[in-house]
């Protein structure tokens, strides 16, 4: 028996797994998108920023069919061997269709952009366990790429987003806020996955906004990573510690860089860590 035809002229997302024998994965976090209807919407999102998509995790090619629609041309990396048996059979004569078998936790990433051609749009459904790893991966290919859309964990989203102050304000705030305008799109509920995951998600969107020198965004990342991990210190107290300065040296570079060496890491904005790494950088190579 055929499978279940959805719209258009290719089987329902549902169907075309059950008729190839596809089973979700727990240990590699599978759950699969059965809504075309947001498929479609997420596929208009990514094209909106560029038609050169390179799509993380296709799986059974939810995402994937509606972005060839759209007219885009597709990477597709998918780590599964039968899942990309599937893509194959669905999309391996599309002249716009490429797959790339390998693992997100393993990919070369500056590699596989290239392979998606100039300034590709990222775009996927990411795995919870890799999601933190893609992100800032993306960050630091902010110059080679037109944006991302992903579907994440709801949570992730919130930390995504999140401003100086908040409870969820953190590194990955900061850091993608340096390179990228980022938004929530919309909110997706559980009853769209096969099987349903026991937390909710949402489509985020990222824009390139500044770009940055390599060597400025790697010591930028480092400062932020290192006097983040002791978040609820003062400032002044993890530049003693972190940078070896004595009290007047921290309340110096504090001082240089515009921010309160009273506050603590998750009250200081994206400006303020860029002057701060480039003040401690300085004193570094002085």
């Amino acid at each position: 028996m055929a499978p279940e035809r959805g719209t258009g002229d290719r089987p329902s997302q549902l169907a075309l797994l059950k008729a190839h024998g596809i089973r979700p994965v727990k240990r590699r976090g599978q759950n699969f998108l059965l809504d075309g209807n947001l498929a479609r919407a997420i596929a208009q999102d990514t094209v909106a920023l560029g038609d050169r998509v390179l799509e993380l995790g296709a799986g059974g090619g939810a995402l994937t069919g509606p972005l060839l629609a759209a007219g885009a041309a597709v990477t597709a990396v998918e780590v599964d061997r039968n899942l990309c048996a599937v893509l194959l059979s669905e999309y391996g004569d599309v002249a716009s269709f490429r797959l790339v078998e390998a693992d997100l936790a393993r990919l070369d990433w500056a590699a596989t952009v290239d392979q998606a051609g100039p300034r590709p749009v990222v775009a996927g459904n990411l795995p919870y366990v890799l999601t933190s790893t893609v992100l800032f991966a993306l960050a630091e290919l902010h110059d080679q790429v037109a944006g991302g859309v992903f579907m994440v964990q709801r949570e992730v989203a919130e930390r995504m987003v999140a401003q100086p102050g908040g409870r969820d304000y953190g590194v990955l705030a900061v850091v993608l806020g340096a390179v990228f305008a980022v938004a929530v799109v919309r909110p997706v509920p559980a009853t769209v996955f096969w099987p349903q995951p026991d937390v909710e998600s949402a489509i985020v969107r990222l824009v390139p906004r500044d770009r940055w020198e390599r060597a400025e965004f790697a010591a930028f990342i480092a400062t932020v990573k290192t006097l983040f991990g002791q978040r609820r210190k003062k400032l002044g107290t993890l530049l003693k510690k972190h940078y070896d300065l004595d009290a007047e040296g921290a309340l110096a570079a504090a001082a240089a860089a515009g921010v309160d060496p009273e506050v603590r890491p998750e009250q200081v904005g994206v400006e303020g860590w860029r002057r701060l790494a480039s003040v401690l950088a300085t004193k570094r190579t002085s």
